[in-house]
């Protein structure tokens, strides 16, 4: 694990997709794709836009996809899986981004919508360096290329739409129906289309060092970032496509890096669809006229799938948005027992990439129809192997002889202290709280040092639904709580009879979403 900071506030909860409890409302939870693509698909369902229906689809740009393979997930009937693609390509840009569009694109945002029978919605958003299996495919220029593990957002660059969409369908068991992506010029087009949008910047003390490609330090804030190019904040900020993008593209000057550059986009796509539903964009002709015209040249789809097939989806997301599902994959950097470098969050023949674990991508996609290779829905391996650290084993020690850190592996606010209070409650010695990096954890996790097994059990044994795993990286007890905590009890010991009466802690709800974003 890295290194973790003070405990303090942050963003509210990411649930397990059946949970509806302290859901986020989906202004704060629509990813980089999923905003451009809503404010697209609003227009077309909506009376005003029909007249420029015809023409703007035939602006729609469309790619073919190839080389799938007969052995592709099943169709499920009444289902719809659509794959929404931001990517950083320079086309249309002059490179005044950096990079280059002859370079090839790199998928910067990932969201796989699954549409069930009945419409609700589920997103799931895949972090651009998880390393995974990229399926073997035929290159442009006819070379082989077997299947080899890289960076998530390596497989659009390298083999295009036709690769990615493999290796959604290889990773999740999920049968892509409609591939759709926008680029940072599309994205701009979008934004100014509607006018812009208001964003919110929190005040934040931390300075970011770092070299640059070309080996020159930099310094950078979350209100002020050379890289990106954006200066704003903290506060309210209105920002236009120039700005929004610059807002969005942010990398550096985070703590908390790329989750926090995740929040900035939510935060920023569910401005624009908001604004997008509640002004005047779709009753000023003006605006509606300039916005489905933005939308239809920004687009890219696949060749079976036009803006016709989009309005069921633009209509479930606008029914549903109360319900909106949201998930990410949570992720973690190396650590030594990977054979990395956690200092640098680095692995040898890969570089800096981030981990994840099976078993969390299959809570996600089990209960959506899809399925994990050597993973089953209960969580158990192929060969029905329950796993060693679900279950706590005999609680032997008591609290009192117990010593831990907490750690925040969730975006719930103050989470850390809360825990910390209850532990010490029933008798815990609590040491530090802090955040975990990242904080996208699901489950919560006991991680213990050497020589330490029975007490990870008495603290698992007081934090259900948590899970144990032994960690030689690390010395004592270190609690990661996840989005699923919601509270502590108190561990029977082996051959105890529970105290009549005694009942659990009341659940800690999450407190209610912030206003700003980092």
């Amino acid at each position: 694990m890295s290194h973790a900071t003070l405990d303090r506030p942050a963003l509210p909860p990411e649930l397990d997709p059946r949970s509806r409890r302290g859901r986020r409302s989906l202004l704060r939870r629509l990813s980089l794709t999923g905003g451009a693509v809503l404010s697209a698909l609003i227009l077309v369902i909506t009376g005003g836009g029909w007249f420029l229906y015809d023409a703007a689809n035939r602006n729609v740009h469309h790619v073919p996809l190839f080389g799938l393979g007969g052995d592709r997930p099943a169709q499920e009937f009444g289902v719809e899986n659509y794959l929404l693609v931001g990517t950083d390509s320079r086309a249309g840009t002059g490179d005044e981004y950096g990079g280059s569009a002859v370079l090839g694109q790199r998928s910067d945002s990932t969201i796989l919508i699954h549409m069930a029978k009945n419409g609700e919605t589920t997103m799931v958003s895949f972090p651009r360096d998880t390393l995974v299996v990229i399926p073997e495919y035929t290159d442009a220029a006819g070379k082989t290329h077997k299947v080899h593990k890289s960076k998530f957002n390596s497989a659009i660059s390298d083999g295009g739409p036709s690769l990615l969409v493999k290796m959604i369908e290889s990773l999740t068991g999920m049968r892509v129906n409609h591939y759709l992506s926008v680029d940072l010029a599309g994205f701009k087009q979008v934004t100014d289309a509607i006018g812009g949008v208001d964003v919110c910047v929190t005040p934040s003390d931390f300075k970011d060092h770092f070299q640059d490609d070309d080996g020159k330090w930099r310094l950078s804030t979350n209100t002020n970032d050379s890289m990106s190019g954006w200066v704003g904040g903290p506060g309210d900020v209105h920002v236009n496509g120039e700005q929004a993008l610059a807002f969005v593209r942010q990398r550096h000057g985070f703590l908390e890096g790329d989750i926090a550059r995740i929040n900035r986009q939510q935060q920023f796509l569910g401005a624009v669809f908001h604004k997008a539903i509640s002004g005047d964009v779709l009753t000023n002709p003006i605006k509606s006229t300039a916005l489905i015209q933005a939308a239809a040249n920004a687009l890219t789809l696949d060749d079976d799938t036009s803006l016709e097939d989009l309005k069921a989806l633009g209509l479930s997301m606008k029914d549903m948005a109360g319900a909106m599902h949201v998930e990410t994959l949570p992720t973690r950097s190396p650590g030594l027992a990977d054979g990395g470098d956690p200092d640098h969050g680095t692995l040898p023949v890969y570089g800096a990439v981030k981990l994840y674990d099976p078993a969390d991508l299959a809570k996600i996609v089990v209960p959506l129809g899809g399925h994990v290779d050597g993973v089953t829905p209960a969580g158990t391996t192929a060969s029905s192997t329950p796993d060693p650290g679900a279950t706590p084993g005999p609680v032997t020690i008591p609290p009192a002889q117990v010593s831990l850190d907490v750690y925040n592996g969730s975006t719930r606010s103050g989470l850390a202290s809360t825990a910390a209070t209850a532990l010490t409650r029933e008798g815990f010695h609590v040491g530090s709280t802090l955040n975990a990096d990242p904080r996208n954890y699901t489950t919560s996790r006991v991680l213990y040092g050497p020589g330490l097994q029975q007490a990870a059990w008495t603290v698992q044994a007081a934090v259900p639904g948590s899970i144990t795993r032994a960690d030689p990286t690390i010395t004592g007890i270190h609690l990661i709580l996840g989005a699923e905590y919601t509270t502590v009890v108190s561990p029977t010991t082996a051959g105890a009879t529970p105290a009549a009466g005694t009942a659990p802690a009341a659940p800690q709800g999450p407190p209610p979403p912030p206003d700003c974003t980092l």
